[in-house]
């Protein structure tokens, strides 16, 4: 075989084993690799970061272990898949040496340890990362506004085959729509610290899932600048404070998971928020409101000025007040003695009234015993 003249290699989906051969600088012109969901064993050998030209390698769902060799020369990877293996050893700096091309990053399911590079925020045209269960510790970068295919709808992305990702908690394979995708999960990992607010800067963000850590400190107020974010996973954490009511403004957002953290006060009233099942706000001793069925959290009274404050901010919010309560009634009051008092003050009208019910009655009536016999009859004719 001429190796200097292969350009695609898709080797994906058998029942391959061993150990890749330490070979891959011969292969001069190779741009697409896939070894995804096979056998392969033993360390990723050191010449594939020699392939000048590669732009997607797939390498998910194998049985390689130890250290990620070096891919800094390798200047065009758009798309690296590591995921589902057994990579060990710290996430590596070169990465940033691809920040122009690199698109989609995904090293899901691994043995990786440490924090986040703060480099990595430099990932100028990453709109997909998966870092989710790994061993991974340490606080979030604070610079995810330097992720700037996040925040636009231009998009570097080429032709990636599929791509496995986690998707409103479903696994799915993604293709020709890939494109259309910007997702961050950094799910089942050790992090620490808060939740940094440049995270809400990245605009086109449509997946988050931050769940399964230690994270704490409270929910940032701006996530309404995320207008396209459909899912958002939070659960599992220490995080505390209120729900922002900026999430009645998240008009896509279908997929909601706060449950398990120390969140309080009462659920901003909205149909936005009021639409997700309990489930998703469930764990949090001090939060309460629809759509959880207490009304007041536990321990605590209506006396309580925490629960009247909570109470007096959410009627606020609804624009609920003394006087809709008191006009409610007042239109009951009317309105139904409005009916009943003429009923009872005029015979014609009592009379009249009652004829209407009689004949809408045999209307009913009829209408119900003719449609029977009629299907009857069609039954009887079909046998």
């Amino acid at each position: 075989m001429r190796h200097s003249v292969l350009i695609f290699l898709d080797l994906s989906d058998n029942r391959l084993s061993g150990e890749l051969p330490n070979c891959w600088m011969q292969f001069k012109n190779l741009s697409f690799l896939n070894l995804a969901n096979n056998h392969f064993s033993g360390k990723l050998p050191a010449s594939l970061g020699y392939l000048p030209q590669i732009g997607v390698l797939h390498l998910c769902n194998n049985k390689f272990y130890g250290e990620m060799p070096s891919f800094q020369n390798c200047k065009y990877l758009s798309l690296l898949d590591l995921g589902e293996n057994r990579i060990s050893g710290k996430l590596p700096e070169w990465l940033v040496q691809s920040r122009e091309y690199l698109v989609v990053l995904r090293l899901s399911s691994n043995e990786s340890s440490g924090s986040i590079p703060t480099s990595w925020c430099s990932l100028q045209a990453l709109q997909i990362l998966d870092l989710s269960q790994n061993n991974l510790s340490g606080a979030l970068p604070h610079c995810f506004n330097n992720m700037t295919a996040m925040k636009s709808e231009v998009t570097n992305y080429g032709q990636f085959d599929v791509v496995n990702l986690t998707w409103k908690g479903i696994k799915i394979e993604f293709g020709r729509n890939l494109y259309l995708m910007r997702s961050i999960d950094i799910s089942s990992n050790h992090l620490s610290g808060v939740i940094p607010e440049s995270i809400t800067s990245l605009l086109k963000l449509k997946s988050l899932n931050l769940s399964i850590n230690n994270l704490t400190g409270s929910i940032p107020g701006n996530f309404d600048q995320l207008k396209d974010l459909e899912s958002l996973d939070l659960s599992t954490n220490r995080i505390c404070g209120k729900i922002p009511t900026s999430f009645s403004r998240l008009t896509f957002l279908s997929k909601l998971d706060l449950s398990y953290n120390k969140l309080t006060g009462r659920i901003p009233s909205s149909t936005q928020l009021q639409g997700f099942p309990a489930s998703a706000f469930m764990g949090n001793a001090g939060l309460f409101g629809p759509p959880l069925t207490e009304d007041l959290p536990k321990n605590r009274t209506k006396q309580d000025p925490g629960v009247v404050n909570d109470i007096n901010k959410a009627n606020e919010d609804g624009y609920i007040t003394f006087g809709f309560y008191v006009s409610s009634a007042i239109g009951f009051i009317v309105g139904f003695w409005g009916i009943c008092g003429t009923l009872l003050i005029s015979s014609s009208w009592r009379l009249a009234c009652f004829r209407f019910w009689n004949r809408t009655e045999d209307w009913i009536y009829v209408t119900t015993r003719v449609s029977k016999a009629r299907l009857l009859r069609r039954l009887t004719n079909h046998n």
